[in-house]
């Protein structure tokens, strides 16, 4: 007959391996799905201070958006970030923001990521993939400007404006949701 400490120490060494295989990263792509989050990085000093001004102006103008600051460690985790579509958004200075679309200066070690402008902050820029749809950034620029906190103007830039943020800009309404139909076969 089996003790307890004998049984016990079975039932933990069956355990062990299906313990060991539990990975939280399943539940990391449901916190980014829950919540937009605004990404910035430590190396970029005025990043992340600036997403905290940007989230505090959603809290109010855009509450269910439940906008959340995320910050990498350096411009290696970020392009790898943005270039493998993990985070939509971004918040840089213009310079740095100018480096990742052309892959210069502090980005000279990777690829141009392809990046639309939603908000030009005057010397800090918000950034989307273009991949984000129209109806979310057009509700972002829309929550930004009622916020009332920023100026609600494109300034010169060489980088393009995101289609949902350039038609708020011209007081169109809000583009409408992509639906994607199920195909009959």
């Amino acid at each position: 007959m089996i003790n307890r400490r004998k049984f016990s120490r079975l039932l933990f060494l069956f355990t062990l391996p299906i313990m060991m295989g539990h990975a939280p990263w399943g539940q990391w792509q449901v916190y980014r799905m829950r919540h937009m989050l605004f990404l910035s990085v430590q190396e970029d000093e005025d990043s992340y201070p600036f997403s905290k001004e940007i989230i505090e102006a959603l809290s109010h103008s855009l509450p269910e958006a439940r906008a959340r600051p995320a910050r990498a460690k350096d411009f290696r985790r970020v392009h790898s970030l943005l270039s493998t579509d993990q985070m939509p958004l971004v918040v840089l200075s213009k310079n740095i923001a100018l480096s990742l679309l052309s892959g210069t200066g502090v980005f000279n070690n990777y690829s141009p990521v392809n990046m639309s402008l939603v908000f030009h902050f005057g010397k800090m820029l918000l950034l989307a993939r273009p991949s984000m749809p129209d109806s979310h950034t057009w509700r972002l620029t829309d929550a930004l400007i009622r916020s009332g906190k920023f100026s609600n103007k494109i300034n010169d830039t060489e980088i393009p404006v995101h289609n949902g943020s350039n038609i708020r800009f011209m007081n169109l309404p809000m583009p409408g949701e992509a639906i994607h139909e199920k195909d009959d076969i």
